[in-house]
């Protein structure tokens, strides 16, 4: 559904959302360019593409012509109103060129190629202060306007002026450079597990993220990968990228992960998938001592079907991670560029925003692993 709109829509909780956050209205903007523009934003069921009025940059802000942005799982979870951790905006992992610098915008030129990070942290708060930088109360505050899947779009002031907005090392291209946000995720979720010092892994879920984690922790030094999935495309896939692949399902895991480390388990397990089973599964993975990353977000209001107790007696840890800083960012726009993560073996489909649908059903349907949006 194609909806023809005037102002830009600005992504804030407020009399214009439903209770759940789904749009049911647009607020004008301060300043909109004569020439319109389409973009996918949340609607009361689902998602529309909307015709809106291009925007201008206030001061301090930068208007980026999107040239690609990955679908990301948070995105459908948004559109089914499954996912309420930050607003409702969808289109985060973004890459396109400079088209308007706001005043007093310094260090960037028209044309040239940026990757913005949609948050970013105050870095003087308690939980930046602590290590908890994601969980700063600005966090969240701002996010692209009106998000990634729209043909322009504008970062704001907070974003540009506290380095949230990078330019990629020379020779990477737009569709493998907006890939840097889901690996900057991935690369934070590896680290916040480092202390455990693990030298074997499992990966439960094998979707771009998981695909990632694999290559990261072999990168790492990993000795042992086990790649856990219900696909066996996307079981194919991680043995591609070095791991042992599990058809789950078909292979009894839990046994043959035993074996293959000895009887212990693995030292490490990352759960992308984003079901309460996958959770439990990779606990049960998992040697004593261990550790478990939580990593993929289970719907709104899941709840864990485990003996808990199992988790005292062989004092399994839970972990969680969520999201990624601008330290990561810069990371992984290297990690990309130097082939580590391999971008271009990821992506398997590529649609414009009015194929949006088709993205979706080929999302759902499991059939790609990275999927992108062009304009």
């Amino acid at each position: 559904m194609v909806v023809a709109l005037h102002g830009a829509y600005l992504p804030r909780m407020g009399p214009h959302n439903n209770r759940d956050g789904r749009v049911k209205g647009f607020i004008p903007s301060r300043a909109c360019h004569p020439e319109g523009l389409r973009a996918v934003l949340v609607g009361e069921d689902g998602y529309v593409v909307a015709e809106l009025d291009r925007p201008e940059p206030g001061p301090g802000e930068i208007v980026v012509r999107m040239l690609s942005c990955g679908l990301c799982g948070t995105d459908v979870e948004k559109l089914e109103g499954r996912y309420r951790g930050s607003k409702p905006v969808v289109g985060h992992e973004a890459a396109g060129v400079v088209a308007a610098l706001g005043e007093g915008v310094e260090g960037f030129r028209e044309g040239e190629l940026v990757v913005p990070h949609h948050h970013v942290n105050c870095g003087s708060c308690y939980y930046c202060l602590r290590g908890s930088p994601t969980m700063c109360p600005s966090y969240r505050e701002y996010n692209f306007v009106p998000g990634g899947f729209s043909e322009y779009f504008s970062v704001p002031r907070w974003i540009v002026e506290r380095g949230g907005v990078h330019v990629p090392p020379p020779g990477l291209s737009a569709r493998e450079a907006c890939l840097a946000e889901p690996t900057a995720c991935v690369l934070r979720a590896l680290r916040r597990i480092r202390f455990y010092e693990p030298s074997s892994y499992a990966v439960v879920g094998l979707g771009p993220m998981g695909l990632t984690f694999i290559q990261l922790a072999r990168w790492a030094g990993a000795e042992l990968v086990i790649g856990i999935d219900v696909n066996p495309a996307r079981v194919s896939a991680a043995e591609r990228y070095g791991a042992v692949g599990l058809l789950a399902g078909v292979e009894d895991d839990v046994a043959e992960v035993e074996r293959l480390t000895g009887g212990r388990g693995v030292d490490a397990a990352f759960v992308a998938a984003g079901s309460p089973a996958a959770l439990s599964r990779a606990i049960s993975i998992t040697r004593r001592g261990g550790v478990v990353c939580l990593f993929a977000v289970p719907p709104h209001g899941s709840s864990l079907s485990h003996d808990l107790s199992d988790l005292i007696v062989r004092e399994v840890s839970i972990i969680s991670s969520n999201a990624a800083t601008d330290r990561e960012m810069a990371e992984a726009l290297q990690l990309l560029a130097n082939g580590v993560v391999d971008a271009r073996g990821m992506i398997t489909h590529t649609y414009s925003i009015g194929e949006f649908g088709r993205a979706l059903e080929t999302f759902k349907s499991g059939t790609g692993i990275k999927i992108l949006i062009t304009p």
